[in-house]
């Protein structure tokens, strides 16, 4: 899968421009999927004279004195997100651009789940492992959307080991009436207790509209690090679209495409 953003310069009615008040566009990022076993390779391009790339990877403010863009970047973290930007002279630079990439963590071996709308079932179960997706394009067949009041979900790993975070991966696209779940709670199973614990939780709140859509990851924390290899989790959708949106008081989707755990 690639994403793709137009990198278009904007010039004034009838051909008159004011060079230095020209805001040049953001710059294009290529990849096959934001999820990754090992490594992967992110592209970063803009086709237009005496403009550079400036890049980093990190959450700090991007500025002119960053890392120019001349190769591809390989990404190798647990989580790396790449902020890009077009810088040129006499240009105003242009938006940001940001994208996330998640690297496969302990190996999941089964997953059980409420079943997905008919619509949106992608393939089944293993969308949730398979390290593909990450597109905010529904048509895609990687997620899987939900229109019910909760989700279930029985995960299993390989072998018993150190955990002590999960990652989801939640579309938000709220004009198409897809909103990030309400809570996400897990328990762990103690295989010497032969019950299952709580684990962590993670409450989300979204009082303001998001205009747009996005891939947006949530994290639970354990308290502290336990030795499993089965979680049950359970995540809380909306049930409510808020009122400032045209579909206000109807249930709001959940779509979800990756689950990874560390």
């Amino acid at each position: 899968m690639v994403k793709l953003i137009c990198s278009v310069i904007l010039l004034f009615p009838c051909g008159l421009f004011a060079q230095d008040s020209l805001q040049l566009t953001p710059p294009i990022i290529k990849y096959h999927s934001i999820f990754f076993s090992k490594k992967t390779r992110v592209e970063l391009a803009f086709a237009y004279p005496n403009t550079v790339i400036h890049y980093t990877l990190n959450q700090e403010e991007l500025t002119i004195a960053d890392p120019v863009y001349k190769k591809p970047i390989w990404v190798r973290d647990n989580l790396t997100t790449i902020r890009s930007k077009v810088f040129g002279n006499g240009y105003v630079a242009s938006e940001i651009t940001t994208a996330t990439f998640i690297k496969e963590g302990k190996k999941i071996s089964i997953i059980h789940q409420t079943e997905p709308h008919p619509k949106y079932a992608a393939a089944g179960p293993l969308a949730l492992f398979d390290l593909k997706g990450g597109n905010v394009d529904i048509g895609t067949n990687t997620w899987l959307g939900y229109n019910c009041d909760t989700v279930k979900i029985q995960l299993s790993l390989s072998k018993s080991e150190k955990v002590g975070k999960l990652l989801f991966n939640f579309l938000q696209n709220e004009n198409a009436w897809i909103f990030l779940p309400e809570e996400i709670s897990i328990q762990w199973y103690n295989q010497q207790l032969n019950a299952y614990q709580f684990f962590g939780k993670e409450s989300i709140e979204s009082k303001a509209q998001v205009n747009g859509a996005n891939c947006n990851f949530k994290m639970v924390n354990a308290m502290n690090k336990v030795i499993t290899n089965k979680f049950l989790i359970n995540i809380v959708v909306k049930k409510t679209i808020p009122d400032w949106h045209p579909a206000k008081g109807s249930h709001a989707w959940m779509f979800i495409d990756e689950i990874k755990v560390y």
